[in-house]
C-alpha cells in the first residue's frame, strides 16, 4: 500500500532539459515525487512553494549559480534546510569544497549513473532521518516549520509581514531573500513599488501601495505621503518646514522626503 506512505519530494534545478527529465524519471521509478525547474530564480521560488525534502541542484545555472542559490536559502536560518546535493561537471577540489563549505550535503559529478544518483539520494535521506531521530525532532514538527516558509515569499498575499522575516524578491540580476527590517523606504510607481533596502539595494516590484499598507508592521512603518512609506528606524533628522510641513532625512538615503499635510500628525507625535 505504497500510496499511503508519504512520498519524499525532490526538487531538480537543472537547465539541461534532457538531463533533468532523465533524473526525474530515475527518481520516479524509485517512487519519489519530483518537480523540475530550469533556472536558479525559479528554483528559489519553488523551494518555498513545493517544500521539498531534497534538492538536486546544478552549479552552473543560466541566471544565478548554485552557490548563490544555496547562500540565499541559508538566509532562512529559522527554517530547516532541505537536503542539498549539487550536480556538477566541476571536478576541481576547490569547486567541490566551496559547495560543501556553503552547507551542501553531497555532490554528484556529471555524468553519473542511475545507481550513483539513487545511492546518493537514499544515503542522505537516511542520514537526515538518523540526525532527526538523534535530535528528537519529529517529522511533524519539521513539516510545520517548512510550511511557515509560505509567509516568507512576496507571492503570499494573506499574511502580515513580520519585521524580522524575509521576503523573496524575484529580481533578474540578484534574486534572493531580504529582511523586512532592512527595508528603509517604499515609493509608489502606480501599480509598481520601488523598494529601497540598506546597502544601496533597490528593487522594483509589481505591487501597489495598498499591498504594503495592509501588510507592513505599523509599529515600524508609516505613510508620509500618498506615494511613500518609511521605516521609522531609519529616520536620521526631522526638518520643520512650517507648522504642518516636515521633511525627513533617512539614513544612507540620498533624497530628502517631504511629508504631506495629510500625514503630518504622525510626524508631530514623533518629535514631541
Amino acid at each position: 500500500y505504497r500510496r499511503n506512505i508519504k512520498m519524499k519530494k525532490i526538487l531538480i534545478i537543472e537547465d539541461n532539459a534532457d538531463l533533468a527529465e532523465n533524473v526525474g524519471l530515475m527518481l520516479k521509478e524509485q517512487h519519489f515525487d519530483t518537480y523540475i525547474v530550469g533556472n536558479g530564480k525559479e528554483g528559489l521560488r519553488k523551494i518555498i512553494e513545493y517544500d521539498p525534502d531534497l534538492i538536486l541542484c546544478d552549479i552552473m545555472l543560466p541566471d544565478i549559480s548554485g552557490y548563490k542559490l544555496l547562500s540565499e536559502l541559508r538566509k532562512l536560518g529559522e527554517i530547516k534546510l532541505p537536503i542539498f546535493i549539487y550536480m556538477t561537471a566541476k571536478t576541481m577540489r576547490q569547486d567541490l569544497r566551496k559547495g560543501m563549505n556553503l552547507g551542501a550535503d553531497d555532490y554528484l559529478t556529471k555524468p553519473f549513473t542511475q545507481e550513483e544518483l539513487i545511492s546518493a539520494v537514499n544515503t542522505q535521506i537516511q542520514k537526515r532521518k538518523t540526525l532527526l531521530k538523534f535530535k528528537s525532532v519529529s517529522e511533524k514538527e519539521i513539516d510545520g516549520k517548512n510550511r511557515e516558509a509560505d509567509s516568507k515569499t512576496e507571492e503570499h498575499d494573506s499574511a502580515e509581514l513580520k519585521y524580522n522575516e524575509h521576503i523573496f524578491i524575484s529580481d533578474k540580476k540578484n534574486p534572493g531573500f531580504y529582511l523586512i527590517k532592512n527595508l528603509m523606504v517604499i515609493k509608489s510607481l502606480k501599480d509598481y513599488s520601488q523598494l529601497f533596502f540598506t546597502e544601496n539595494k533597490k528593487f522594483t516590484l509589481r505591487r501597489p501601495m495598498i499591498y504594503w499598507e495592509t501588510r507592513l508592521p505599523d509599529e515600524k512603518f508609516i505613510r508620509i505621503h500618498r506615494q511613500t512609506f518609511i521605516n521609522l528606524d531609519y529616520i536620521e533628522k526631522v526638518e520643520i518646514i512650517s507648522s504642518n510641513r516636515y521633511a525627513l532625512e533617512i539614513k544612507n538615503f540620498s533624497e530628502k522626503l517631504e511629508v504631506s499635510q495629510r500625514f503630518s500628525s504622525k510626524i508631530k507625535k514623533l518629535i514631541k
